[in-house]
């Protein structure tokens, strides 16, 4: 009796194992079936997309990919069906409507607009790199790169990074493989680390929210930008689960914004000392601000550290 358990338990284990590696397999040759997808070689793509599910039935991004390489003519009752099977778990439909709109617009864009899509356009370049789990570089158009990063099966890998004025590296984000927490730095125009957040869910979106942010350099706001020195280890300026205490032990240079509700704007003091100072400041020009005086609204813009009345 116990032999026959063990022969069965090494034929489960066996079959385990192979229907693992088809997985595997398939998750492999489906995405090199979307790498000739966004190639543009669609019979490539779709046979690629056939033999992903024979090995792997409910492998649904393949199914998605099948059913976008199909000419019309192609489609039947079965695949227009996929669409109401598509598993509620995921992002399976947003996938699904994304390239059947893609491919819409496809059939009207010239071959010149594709090619600088591929280059310039950050939409599409990092949803061609999430499905076939690359890196992707987002250009401007005097050809400079803008933005990397990668995809590893399927979400945000590794570190990627943003650049801004005069191509420095601007902020970045760095993925955890583990957990949901994402480390958002900023950088200073010589490339130390000015500030870090972190936060969760993917930044500047609505999914994203910040737990903790930690300033080594403080960024003055307003319309002439500088960065003082706060602290070589950082100095925690939010924390959501312990509320931070600014006292006589902050140290100099946080700079802390305030509202005055009776001038209708805000106000910054600067820590020096462990004491605050008023700190003068003035937006961006251009800057507009819409608040209620009186109980009639009232728009103002920011020029030259004046606020000028908005007339409509």
């Amino acid at each position: 009796m116990k032999f026959r358990l063990t022969i069965l338990l090494l034929i489960l284990i066996q079959y385990s194992y192979c229907q693992n590696q088809d997985l595997g397999k398939s998750h492999l040759i489906e995405i090199e079936g979307w790498k000739y997808y966004f190639d543009g070689n669609r019979t490539e793509a779709k046979s690629k997309f056939i033999k992903a599910i024979e090995l792997d039935s409910t492998n649904y991004l393949a199914k998605i990919g099948l059913f976008n390489t199909k000419n019309e003519s192609e489609l039947n009752e079965a695949d227009f069906g996929l669409i109401q099977r598509l598993p509620k778990k995921g992002n399976y439909n947003d996938i699904m409507l994304k390239l059947m709109m893609a491919n819409q617009v496809d059939k009207e864009l010239p071959d010149s607009i594709k090619v600088m899509r591929n280059k310039y356009d950050e939409s599409h370049i990092k949803f061609k790199a999430s499905l076939t789990d690359s890196e992707f570089k987002v250009y401007d158009d005097n050809e400079d790169v803008r933005q990397t990063g990668a995809f590893k099966n399927r979400k945000p890998f590794g570190t990627w990074k943003k650049y801004g004025y005069q191509n420095k590296l601007h902020h970045s984000f760095t993925f955890s493989e583990k957990t949901d927490t994402v480390i958002i730095k900023y950088y200073k125009p010589n490339g130390i680390v000015a500030r870090k957040e972190l936060t969760t869910g993917m930044p500047f979106t609505n999914e994203s929210k910040k737990f903790k942010e930690i300033v080594y350099w403080q960024e003055t706001p307003g319309k002439n930008i500088e960065y003082l020195f706060v602290s070589e280890n950082g100095f925690t300026v939010f924390d959501s689960e312990n509320p931070v205490v600014f006292d006589e032990s902050t140290p100099d240079n946080i700079i802390q914004m305030k509202y005055n509700p009776k001038p209708y704007s805000q106000e910054a003091v600067i820590w020096k000392d462990g004491k605050t100072i008023p700190f003068e400041f003035c937006p961006f020009d251009g800057t507009t601000v819409t608040y209620l005086e009186n109980g009639v609204k009232k728009s103002y813009r920011w020029e030259d550290c004046k606020k000028i009345p908005i007339d409509k």
